[in-house]
């Protein structure tokens, strides 16, 4: 609410509604009343009962809003609102503006220091220079890029900023490379457009992603379908450096709904190729981060679980594994040895998401059968006692909470699911909390109640007589008590999680460097 009333602005609304409705009488008495307010103001200037003190006095806004609202006419609420709208909106372009304004002069201080540490070692004979004309070109198209932010102050929009002449120019040239077997022109275009990525403001890397589909990257609807890009995948398996500029790449392209989609244009066979990359991996190595960033992303899109539930063979599982198996295989090797905390994390969320499929729930009742169930959640319970971080155990929670249902029950009474989760709350509510680096146990405190708050939510009894329990039901509670579900389609989801969020985040590591040190 304004703190000054706008009597001018208010007047030529009416005014105008007046005179559009030709109620001429009227407004002709309404200006005459105006007039005359005009020669009692000048009259009273100066009097305390004069009319500026009685407009002093509508002017004190109340404390209580209930009050606001009776004191203050509609028409003024609706104009003040109005303005007020206008003036946050307005706030809201500036931020935006001035945030594209420092990252663009950010980015030219960075493309600066880059030239001159090429200039140094090509004076000192330390740079090869056979793609000096093609490093060259990519400096002028971010110099030219960012100019143009800092020349319209921050309002470029995202055709100026990722045009279409300037993705068209990538592709191009991507597609050049490939068909020349030439490796390091295609991680270097690769990288362009990650980087690119990782460089434009926040609030624009959603636009970002999109041109890139709508530009066809990676050509999924032309006549070759998912052949190109599945040729990269394959060469990729045996050239780090590309694996990790495509995996990069391909996670900034799932980190939407439209991009998951994109990528599965004519079915599978990526995600698959992706599966298969993955179990190529060392533990915890950058590309293995990808990958499993990847494959979380995609598998929030109910149709693409069926490819998680595959048994596929590698060199680890020459028998076949799905990705049931081959995450909890990781984090019983995680419990044993040292991993990056991105792949336990994300590995489990990945579980959660498979499990929680009403696809994969078919699949353990009417394929696996009980005995592959139980075998799941066994190893399940058995983790919640082994050494993990506090976000996997989180996820595995959140997993057992989608095998207490109906369909279960059987396989939960074998394995003893109630008492286990009792007697791992017993003994988790003993254990000290975690310490940080600089000795001080209160995110540890916080941890463990969020563990010991979340058990409760999912598996403390409820009220038996409350209607039918189909555990089956999302919309309803699982058999004997538990978790409440209120689920929501995973397209929805995925939505709702878009929006949430609002700005992308997309995955960066610091160690990512590595990945070239054997390529070149």
């Amino acid at each position: 609410m304004a703190d000054k009333l706008d009597f001018n602005g208010l007047n030529d609304l009416v005014k105008d509604y007046l005179a559009a409705y030709g109620l001429e009488a009227t407004l002709d008495t309404f200006h005459q009343e105006e007039r005359a307010r005009g020669i009692q103001k000048q009259q009273t200037r100066g009097s305390s009962q004069g009319f500026a003190t009685q407009v002093r006095q509508l002017n004190k806004v109340p404390a209580d809003n209930e009050q606001m609202v009776t004191r203050f006419p509609v028409l003024y609420k609706l104009h003040a609102e109005e303005k007020g709208e206008l003036i946050e909106d307005e706030m809201k372009q500036l931020q935006k503006q001035q945030s594209s304004v420092l990252q663009s002069a950010r980015q030219i201080f960075s493309i600066a220091i880059n030239c001159l540490q090429q200039l140094h070692n090509i004076k000192d004979g330390n740079s090869m220079t056979d793609n000096l004309g093609e490093t060259i070109d990519n400096y002028r198209i971010q110099l030219g890029k960012y100019n143009q932010i800092l020349s319209s102050e921050g309002k470029c929009d995202r055709a100026e900023l990722f045009s279409e002449a300037v993705m068209n120019e990538h592709k191009l040239k991507l597609i050049q490379a490939k068909q020349e077997g030439n490796l390091k022109g295609v991680i270097e275009v690769l990288l362009s457009l990650r980087v690119n990525a990782l460089q434009i403001s926040p609030e624009l890397r959603k636009n970002l992603v999109y041109e890139l589909i709508r530009n066809d990257v990676f050509m999924l609807t032309t006549r070759s379908k998912d052949e190109f890009l599945l040729e990269m995948l394959e060469i990729a398996r045996k050239t780090p450096a590309l694996c990790h500029s495509l995996l990069a790449l391909l996670s900034v392209i799932v980190s939407t709904l439209k991009g998951v989609e994109y990528i599965v244009t004519n079915g599978y066979q990526i995600i698959t190729k992706v599966i298969m990359l993955l179990k190529d991996q060392e533990d915890g190595s950058v590309n293995q981060r990808f990958c499993i960033a990847i494959l979380q992303k995609v598998s929030i899109k109910e149709d693409t679980i069926q490819v998680f539930l595959k048994k596929l063979q590698s060199k680890a599982a020459p028998g076949g594994e799905d990705m049931l198996e081959w995450v909890l295989a990781l984090v019983e090797r995680g419990s044993k040895k040292e991993i990056h905390i991105f792949s336990l994390d994300f590995a489990t969320a990945l579980l959660a998401n498979i499990l929680h499929s009403p696809t994969t729930q078919e699949h353990l009742v009417k394929i696996a059968g009980p005995s592959h169930t139980k075998a799941i959640l066994t190893k399940l319970l058995k983790m919640l006692r082994d050494k993990i971080p506090t976000s996997v155990l989180m996820h595995l929670l959140i997993c057992l909470s989608y095998l207490k249902r109906e369909r279960f029950r059987e396989v939960g009474e074998e394995t003893k699911f109630e008492e286990s989760i009792q007697l791992f709350v017993e003994y988790y509510s003993r254990l000290p909390a975690i310490a940080g680096p600089d000795g001080n146990t209160e995110n540890g405190e916080i941890d463990k109640r969020t563990v010991l708050d979340l058990c409760a939510h999912m598996f403390h009894p409820r009220d038996t007589n409350q209607g039918n329990l189909d555990g089956d039901n999302m919309s309803n509670t699982s058999a004997g008590g538990g978790l409440e579900y209120n689920d929501m389609r995973a397209d929805d989801k995925i939505r709702e999680f878009e929006n949430e969020q609002g700005d992308l985040i997309f995955e960066c590591f610091q160690d990512e460097d590595r990945m070239f040190q054997k390529y070149e």
